[in-house]
């Protein structure tokens, strides 16, 4: 039956040979990330002492889970097709055993969001789906080796009635190829390949935000909370992180407000007014304001009210205002401040808006704007389905300027024509999920927040990068499975902070960083194998 329905392939030695121990096991899904609370809790819950690691390659002649023929890519379709191909009758009764006969069915998680091991009573631990098509996929995965007992391949198997899911309602694959939210996350948080490199965050150099948003002060290196509803605010100088300090809170009832920092002190703007102060907080002056966002340099003064978009060149005094509609902009205010729309001109004195679309105001105050998502449609692979993330502008230079979306990541050159770049990224990390960006000019290079908590450098041209995973491992937050609210900044001393999951940013030291790049392997596509 199983080589009606397959085409099957394998490795049996993707961690460097088939059967691994308990502690082995550990050693090889570190290297993935993977060495978590949620990884020991099923090490336990299935309490065996050695189990078998492999690549399964499947490719789907006839149609197995949809009438398309389409596949999925859980544990338990990688376990019905193990069974149904290479289990003897031996280790086929010892899984009847484990399961019982008359409950041989498995039932999704949906408390929530899918956890990693989507199903806590299937014994099989998918650690990375290496490809995923409407026909095919493959897949690195372990499970306990008395239900392997040297089997060979087998051509019948009960496993179609056995080892599947309880109700065809309860299953992602009715849906179309990358079009379930469930199989999707699942699908994403097993992309990530093998990587030899570690690094450490510091110890106990965490600081706290609660959801709430930031602001960086690059001349004073200084980190402030904005909250809308405290009567103080809070900030923390970096190079003193564990001292917080409060202050008059000028965003106080101001959900929207936006903050501004430059050498001489703060501005901040409310939704009535804006205040200005000295470094010390101490009010210099206030007025009344309808301002949501604005820019300005030696060329362009660029205003975002009540009333739309007024942009002035500053020289020459001209100027036009622009319906938020024309750059295809919502009057939210939420949508328009700093934290979701970003203001940047480039080497052409261009002004880009980024927001959930890209426009872009040349010098004669001419507009093009650019749906990436549509432009883009064919080419954007099925799993950034769903996928939430807060959108960046990470500018390289003024002739060069990242976008991460939750579609993937752009470039923009000097000639204004974003490229999407999510392939070459990929071949050079391994990794298709890129939260947060920022330039290293020190190193030359880009850091990056990827995956489930990985951190990722690149140099500037793409040609080579390098994945790390952290020391300590842990993807148990309730955020896990939520939108990437994520945070990425070098402070003046060279240490990076970051946030992915929650609302809790995490410092790693610059010299840790450094250290840890000089001795890093450059990844490679093969790299998920140890021999």
């Amino acid at each position: 039956m199983a080589t009606q329905i397959y085409e099957l392939d394998w490795d049996d030695t993707p961690a460097g040979k088939f059967r691994l121990s308990k502690p082995e096991i550990v050693a090889y899904v570190r290297h993935f990330g993977q060495d978590t609370n949620e990884l020991h809790e099923f090490l336990t819950r299935f309490d065996f002492d050695e189990w078998v690691c492999m690549e399964l390659f499947v490719d789907y002649i006839y149609g197995k889970s949809t009438k398309s023929g389409e596949v999925g890519s859980d544990a338990v379709q990688y376990l019905n097709i193990v069974s149904g191909t290479f289990f003897s009758e031996e280790a086929e009764l010892a899984l009847h055993n484990y399961i019982g006969y008359n409950n041989n069915r498995f039932e999704y998680n949906y408390d929530g969001s899918p956890p990693f091991a989507t199903f806590p009573d299937c014994p099989l631990w998918v650690i990375q789906i290496t490809s995923q098509e409407k026909q095919s996929s493959s897949a690195i995965f372990f499970m306990p080796a008395i239900w392997w007992k040297e089997a060979n391949m087998t051509s019948e198997s009960y496993a179609d009635s056995h080892f599947t899911v309880n109700s065809k309602w309860n299953q992602w694959y009715n849906d179309p190829f990358g079009k379930n939210q469930h199989q999707n996350r699942y699908w994403k948080n097993r992309i990530g390949s093998y990587s030899p490199n570690f690094i450490a965050r510091e110890s106990g150099s965490t600081i706290l935000f609660n959801n709430y948003k930031i602001h960086f002060d690059t001349f004073r290196n200084r980190l402030l909370i904005q909250e809308s509803q405290l009567e103080a605010m809070s900030y923390y100088n970096l190079s003193d992180f564990k001292t917080e300090h409060k202050t008059q809170n000028f965003l106080k009832d101001s959900a929207n407000g936006f903050i501004e920092s430059s050498a001489d002190g703060y501005r901040f703007y409310t939704e009535t007014k804006l205040l200005v102060t000295d470094a010390d907080f101490n009010v210099i002056s206030e007025s009344a304001s309808k301002v949501v966002n604005c820019y300005e340099d030696d060329f362009w003064k660029i205003v975002l009210d009540n009333k739309g978009v007024l942009m002035t060149k500053k020289e020459s005094g001209d100027e036009k205002r622009f319906k938020y509609s024309e750059l295809k902009l919502t009057t939210s205010a939420f949508s328009n401040n700093p934290d979701s729309l970003t203001i940047y001109v480039n080497a052409n004195r261009s002004v880009i808006f980024f927001e959930k679309q890209l426009s872009i105001v040349d010098t004669s105050f001419t507009v093009t704007n650019l749906n990436l998502d549509s432009l883009f449609k064919k080419e954007i692979a099925p799993y950034y389905y769903d996928n939430g993330q807060k959108r960046q502008l990470v500018a390289l230079s003024a002739e060069r300027q990242l976008l991460l979306t939750h579609n993937g990541v752009f470039e923009l050159g000097s000639d204004e024509k974003p490229k999407l770049i999510n392939q070459k990224l990929k071949e050079i990390t391994g990794e298709v999920l890129f939260y947060s960006a920022i330039k290293d000019d020190a190193l030359n290079g880009i850091w990056f927040v990827a995956g489930i908590d990985r951190l990722v450098f690149t140099d500037v041209n793409f040609e080579k990068g390098y994945v790390f995973n952290f020391t300590e491992q842990d993807l148990t937050d309730k955020y896990f499975n939520d939108y990437r609210w994520s945070e990425l900044f070098l402070d003046q001393d060279g240490n990076l902070w970051y946030s992915l999951f929650g609302p809790e940013l995490k410092k790693i030291a610059r010299k840790e960083l450094e250290s840890k790049l000089k001795t890093a392997v450059a990844y490679a596509p093969k790299q998920h194998k140890t021999h």
